[in-house]
């Protein structure tokens, strides 16, 4: 009886012991396995992280304007048929000028102004003699609206002093804008008048109906 008692006494010391270890070793436990993370820690875990791309700049292509190559210069040839003439011929001169247009000029008014050169060589005679007159002046050209036009060149007709006229309509709306073509064609009446036509002192002049067909350089 004696020895239980002494066993029931040591069992009530060690039982609280007992449990005072076993909870400690639970704490411990704990801390090991869920170790405290700071409060600022979780909040920027679940954030959604923001990720900087950098976009590298990137060129565009800019529409390129596209120069126009021509120079500016026309040249045009422009046959003519006689229809009347002075007394130095027998019959009306029959030839050609080339008439070379310049990209220089100015504006008067509504007429637009350019300057250009004529050279030309024509065939006609007197008395059945062969008389071959030439043509070479600088002068230029006077548009209206890019349909009326009137040129004249003053310089050496034949023998003397003289000028050269031609007026008439323009097709350079129809030929250039609507056929998209690189040549114009200009119909008219083309005159020739010289203070010395034959080299002896005869002033004369012929003219005729003249058809020129330019072509842009």
């Amino acid at each position: 009886m004696k020895h239980i008692k002494y066993i029931l006494r040591r069992f009530i010391i060690i039982l609280p012991l007992m449990f005072f270890t076993l909870n400690a070793q639970d704490e411990a436990t704990e801390e090991v396995a869920t170790p405290e993370v700071p409060a600022e820690e979780v909040v920027d875990a679940e954030a959604p992280v923001e990720e900087t791309v950098e976009v590298e700049d990137v060129a565009v292509a800019e529409p390129v304007e596209e120069e126009s190559t021509g120079s500016g210069f026309t040249v045009g040839v422009a046959p003519s048929i006689g229809l009347v003439s002075g007394e130095t011929f027998t019959n009306v001169p029959v030839g050609a000028t080339v008439v070379i247009t310049t990209p220089y000029g100015f504006k008067l008014g509504p007429l637009d102004f350019t300057i250009s050169a004529a050279v030309g060589g024509y065939a006609g005679s007197f008395d059945e003699e062969d008389f071959n007159p030439s043509v070479m002046g600088v002068g230029g050209n006077l548009v209206l609206a890019n349909f009326v036009f009137a040129e004249g060149h003053a310089g050496i007709v034949g023998s003397g002093t003289g000028i050269r006229g031609f007026a008439g309509v323009s097709l350079e709306y129809l030929m250039k804008k609507a056929l998209n073509l690189p040549v114009n064609i200009l119909i008219g009446g083309e005159g020739f008048i010289s203070t010395d036509m034959a080299g002896v002192g005869n002033s004369s002049g012929w003219g005729g109906l003249g058809v020129r067909l330019d072509y842009d350089l």
